[in-house]
């Protein structure tokens, strides 16, 4: 299976979410979830958002599982475990604590475009009036991404211009 996640934070209003979206072997969805989780970085969202992800998934008692996130530096702090912030340590602990339990885990980093539904969960999470909600299908606004990536269409993404001066 495979477990996207995103986290937001709106600078202007102070207020931070998360979501995540897990799907089968074929790309069905499976689960999607959403966190109201209040005024913390961007960073501190995705991390409470991969341990929501993390915990649900082993609820499913399930033993193989890729993390697809666009936080890179989160990715490499999984692939690199001598990394430590105290800042973030009791929390990344919990998610390294998570992934150990499950039998076949692998994080990869992905660009901001193939994480769409995870991002908009995400959104959703910072704008609820419930602290946390797991979705058994897909809310109706993120409904048109889901089936892209199911179809695995793709979007482009731009990327600027090397220019070279001589």
């Amino acid at each position: 299976m495979k477990l996207n996640t995103d986290g937001s934070s709106v600078d202007t209003l102070g207020l931070a979410g998360g979501g995540g979206v897990v799907r089968d072997e074929q790309g069905n969805w499976v689960f999607g979830y959403a966190r109201k989780i209040g005024s913390v970085n961007s960073l501190l969202a995705e991390l409470w958002t991969l341990r929501d992800g993390l915990f649900l998934y082993l609820q499913a008692q399930v033993h193989a599982l890729i993390v697809e996130m666009d936080a890179k530096a989160l990715v490499d702090a999984f692939s690199n475990q001598t990394n430590s912030n105290v800042i973030i340590s009791a929390l990344m602990d919990d998610c390294r604590q998570l992934a150990t339990q499950i039998s076949q885990v692998r994080f990869r980093h992905v660009y901001r475009e193939v994480n769409r539904c995870a991002d908009h969960l995400a959104k959703l999470g910072c704008s609820m009036d419930v602290d946390f909600a797991v979705f058994s299908s897909p809310p109706v606004d993120i409904i048109s991404f889901v089936e892209a990536d199911w179809r695995g269409l793709y979007v482009n993404r731009l990327c600027p211009v090397a220019v070279s001066f001589v």
